[in-house]
């Protein structure tokens, strides 16, 4: 990726979100600033279109956000990720302003996209996951914040 963006957040996938909010207790002191169910309509997974939920915690660390996701359906990234690995580090994310030019530069790189789809948050804001477990282990997640640029 050439000038991926600003590193922002780190997601890590696992079963059971009350169990990883005592963890962040134990270990860090630390309270979510953030806990909701998430339904993404009508995201692309793997070339298709689906509906997929997904439990969300998100921590303030050091000015990077720590996601916990907790999958409620199947045959999403999520679900897929505690099937074939279990719970761990599932992607970074950067934060881009073209989505567009990052999906060239990745599929020029032979980096195929996951799951894809517009964010929670609105406005023209979406999200990409991609597919660079073969070469790095984990995924590398971007998303538009300021909504601004983007193609599907």
């Amino acid at each position: 990726m050439n000038g991926p963006g600003k590193l922002d957040q780190v997601g890590i996938v696992v079963r059971d979100l009350d169990a990883a909010a005592e963890g962040m207790r134990a270990v860090f002191g630390a309270e979510p600033h953030t806990r909701v169910e998430n339904t993404y309509r009508r995201t692309r997974y793997r070339g298709r279109e689906i509906d997929a939920s997904v439990g969300v915690m998100l921590y303030d660390v050091g000015g990077c956000e720590l996601e916990f996701l907790a999958p409620r359906t199947t045959g999403n990234i999520w679900s897929d990720h505690l099937e074939s690995t279990g719970e761990g580090l599932h992607h970074i994310r950067f934060a881009v302003d073209d989505h567009a030019a990052v999906r060239e530069d990745l599929l020029a790189r032979g980096v195929e996209p996951y799951q894809e789809g517009e964010s929670m948050r609105g406005g023209g804001v979406r999200y990409a996951y991609y597919d660079t477990l073969a070469q790095l282990g984990f995924l590398i997640e971007t998303l538009n914040p300021g909504g601004d640029r983007v193609s599907d």
